[in-house]
């Protein structure tokens, strides 16, 4: 069964985008998301998912693209969110850090698909489908 994630793209006043570190597995950098939960829409996991691994309070504004990984099974929308408020935030055993990079400063290590996305968002490519390939 194909696994559905949402992952966000915020950018700031100055047109810095939101990465996220894990504090698990490879401890990479990616943008806030995760997977859609049984009777969600892709809007409100977004929403849901951004707050707990951030402490911002999002609403999703648009569809950006949709990636898919098909030797995993996996598909991934990615979606601009506005922020529109801020809880408190401190690192867990899910989020080490949070953070907003400049497009020639993102955070590493980072998997290939993740800079795949943000680089389609910061050259502003709306409603794009990519097929990723297995990396290398």
């Amino acid at each position: 069964m194909t696994t559905i994630g949402v992952f966000a793209v915020i950018f700031d006043s100055e047109r810095r985008i939101l990465c996220v570190k894990r504090a698990y597995g490879p401890q990479n950098w990616t943008t806030p998301g995760g997977r859609l939960e049984s009777g969600e829409s892709p809007g409100a996991a977004l929403e849901r998912e951004v707050q707990e691994e951030t402490g911002y309070i999002v609403r999703a504004r648009q569809l950006l693209g949709v990636y898919a990984a098909t030797f995993k099974d996996d598909l991934v929308l990615s979606i601009e969110a506005d922020i529109i408020g801020q809880e408190a935030w401190e690192p867990n055993a899910e989020i080490a850090e949070v953070g907003f990079f400049t497009p020639d400063a993102l955070p590493q290590p980072m998997h290939p698909f993740t800079a795949t996305r943000i680089r389609d968002a910061i050259e502003e490519r709306i409603g794009i489908i990519r097929v990723l390939e297995t990396p290398t």
